[in-house]
């Protein structure tokens, strides 16, 4: 690798640092990041949605100041850090190219870059589970005094997100496959490992069992919505455009052809090709069934990294063309999603626009703060919402004496179901804020009236992209009351 394509290496990766910290700046969190926030405020050792190391990382950044930015600081960081990682072990175990490959294969990439802006469990998710990956490498290849490390890292990357498991199972299996790594099973410090990483993870089973298995509850009715043909190839269009052409094609194409000819392929190269091939299995599945989320089938890149890095890196003159495309394609389109955030040039409008995500509660900590601090007396109510979203957005910027809730009524549990019991708030009177102008039929049975007492618009360059309604409720009948009449 010249030094102009070095110097380039240092100049995109510098930039795109300073691009994020502008963006972390200068946006105010999306909805998730805010119930994220609570999290934060509220530790455990388990959410009914996820495990608690995001909370700890929030908790972390937000030590000696809660904002939009100090919230995200951690993701940031995390990404830099995994940047550095990755440049010294690609360049330490295979050669220069590799490690700047790797390292701005995830730098200059649409869903990591997402990863370093909005923070969610997506982030210690990636951080760790690609570490975890890096030391089970060094264990097996270079010395096994590197086990213990590599378990604390999967315990992690598990405690983070489940979805690390199927990584996880590639790294475990590696040793069973290929016969030279054998004796790797009759090595207590493989084991260890593993009691290292479940010895991480029994703090969220303990909460989980104290829980009525709330997580597993949750999560066994949320991957089993039913999913169509619409569905799997509008999920895996969206990643082939996130992630990238080229990291896509070594990712989810790329390991089924080195499965045909696994024997005559190195083993560090089997190695990352069975770590990656087992989340892509998984979620192809998975997605044919099931409807998915962009982020879901992150695992998968967290080992296609590897393959993409290696197999371009040890013929760097005959493929850096391909590395020059992925990186390109990805900047342009980081790019125009930054500009887009902020002077809006593209002909889209509403939920087609994820860049509104930025925009659509700025009402909150203008209109509707200005408005509570107008009425005064209205600040002794506590305010209420029929999903996680508003309350963490008016927790998080208005930041009210009496903490906005969620009442989950037909509607699944979240962080406000185990911080307010149903029964606290019988008998009540509320401020009730939802988004739109009219008052939900399905609440009308559990008060005894709703009055509207004002509306908020939220408007970007001067045009309403969300409008909100806050209503006076009286006397919370409660939830088994409500629906016993």
């Amino acid at each position: 690798m010249n030094k102009q394509c070095r110097d380039m290496f240092f100049i995109i990766s510098g930039t795109l640092i300073a691009l994020r910290l502008f963006f972390i700046s200068n946006t105010l969190l999306i909805d998730d990041e805010a119930y994220y926030a609570m999290y934060a405020r509220h530790l455990s050792w388990g959410y009914v949605d996820h495990g608690p190391v995001i909370a700890y990382l929030i908790r972390l950044f937000t030590i000696f100041g809660e904002n939009s930015f100090t919230v995200r600081l951690g993701a940031l960081t995390l990404l830099i850090m995994l940047t550095v990682f990755l440049y010294r072990f690609g360049k330490t175990y295979f050669n220069e190219a590799t490690g700047v490959i790797m390292s701005l294969g995830i730098s200059a990439n649409m869903l990591f870059h997402t990863n370093a802006v909005v923070i969610t469990p997506d982030v210690p998710l990636a951080f760790f589970t690609i570490l975890a990956i890096i030391y089970y490498y060094k264990a097996y290849f270079i010395d096994a005094k590197y086990l213990y490390a590599a378990g604390v890292f999967l315990g992690l990357a598990v405690l983070s997100k489940v979805s690390a498991l199927f990584p996880a199972v590639g790294i475990i299996l590696f040793p069973f496959v290929i016969q030279d790594k054998r004796h790797f099973l009759s090595d207590i410090r493989f084991y260890g490992s593993l009691v290292a990483a479940l010895l991480v993870f029994i703090p969220f089973i303990i909460w989980n069992l104290q829980n009525d298995l709330a997580f597993v509850r949750y999560q066994g009715s949320h991957v089993t919505s039913s999913g169509s043909w619409s569905d799997f190839r509008g999920l895996w269009l969206s990643l082939l455009v996130t992630i990238g052409p080229v990291f896509f094609y070594y990712s989810v194409i790329k390991p089924f052809l080195l499965l045909k000819r696994l024997l005559s392929i190195s083993p560090e190269l089997t190695y990352f090709t069975i770590v990656t091939i087992i989340p892509t299995i998984y979620f192809l599945v998975h997605s044919v069934f099931s409807r998915m989320e962009v982020n879901w089938p992150a695992p998968i890149f967290s080992g296609g990294l590897f393959l993409f890095g290696i197999l371009l890196g040890e013929n760097w003159p005959v493929y850096r063309k391909r590395f020059i495309f992925q990186v390109g394609f990805s900047l342009v389109l980081i790019f125009i999603v930054t500009v887009q955030t902020f002077w809006p040039f593209l002909p889209i409008k509403g939920k087609i626009d994820v860049t509104n995500r930025y925009h659509i509660y700025n009402a909150f900590p203008s209109e509707l703060k200005a408005y509570l601090q107008t009425y005064p007396e209205l600040q002794n109510k506590r305010l209420l919402a029929d999903n996680y979203q508003i309350p963490s957005m008016i927790n998080f910027y208005l930041n009210p004496r009496l903490e906005a809730s969620a009442l989950s009524i037909n509607y699944h549990e979240t962080l406000y179901s185990f911080l307010y019991q149903d029964g606290m708030f019988v008998g009540n009177d509320f401020l009730f804020l939802k988004r739109g102008k009219t008052f939900p039929k399905k609440f009308t049975p559990y008060f005894d009236d709703a009055i509207l007492l004002q509306l908020f618009e939220s408007k970007r360059l001067g045009e309403r992209v969300a409008s909100y309604s806050l209503w006076s409720v009286t006397n919370y009948r409660g939830k088994s009351t409500a629906n016993s009449l």
